[in-house]
């Protein structure tokens, strides 16, 4: 299986096995293509994106460079048989029938009212910081408050359900663990709030409301 993470750190593993990938246009592609996977693209968008102040037979050109050296990366997917890629003269697509996992896709994965509270936290994990940290295409910052905002609201939606559940410990580690991301956010803190006061502790819960407001002012 290849795995893919692109939150809070670019990196690759191919059957338990990590992949170097130094090249930062190869890894810019894979994280565009593997977050539209089974997308077919046409070549010059991709360019376009990925080189936007080059010339077009300069974007091509980085392209067509970016493309090797991804292929030599990765092997062929031992699911299908196939390879990772799927490319001609005129598009490129990742093969989303291949055998592989993305922590960016558990994240975005469709939430219902019937998610428990672990569902929630199974998808929540895997978000280690902002999307491919360090990169500053046009693509990649939209992406990343997208997958920023879809993080935010599955952890309010958690912290709702450990806070009915009456889950204290829980509260604190996952409130906890979105404030320490840089972020400030009120539903972390009132939670947090709530649970020290379900744990009789007003003196903690008094220390995080001190905290908010430094933190929001």
């Amino acid at each position: 299986m290849l795995r893919v993470r692109l939150l809070g750190q670019f990196s690759l593993e191919l059957n338990d096995n990590p992949i170097e990938l130094p090249s930062r246009p190869a890894q810019s592609l894979l994280a565009y293509l593997i977050l539209n996977a089974g997308i077919a693209q046409r070549r010059e968008k991709v360019a376009g994106l990925l080189w936007p102040e080059s010339t077009e037979a300069n974007a091509r050109s980085n392209l067509r460079h970016a493309l090797w050296r991804l292929r030599k990366a990765l092997e062929t997917s031992p699911q299908t048989g196939r390879e990772y890629l799927d490319a001609d003269d005129i598009t490129i697509a990742f093969d989303a029938s291949s055998d592989y996992w993305l922590d960016a896709a558990i994240l975005d994965r469709k939430a219902d009212e019937r998610w428990s509270a672990d569902d929630l936290i199974e998808a929540v994990s895997v978000y280690q910081g902002e999307l491919l940290p360090g990169f500053y295409d046009e693509w990649v910052t939209l992406e990343r408050e997208r997958l920023q905002a879809v993080f935010e609201r599955k952890m309010q939606l958690l912290l709702e359900r450990l806070v009915e559940a009456g889950r204290w410990s829980e509260v604190l580690e996952w409130g906890e663990r979105w404030t320490a991301l840089g972020h400030t956010p009120e539903p972390a803190y009132r939670a947090l709030m709530v649970a020290h006061n379900g744990l009789g502790d007003l003196a903690s819960a008094a220390a995080v409301y001190q905290r908010c407001v430094q933190a929001l002012r």
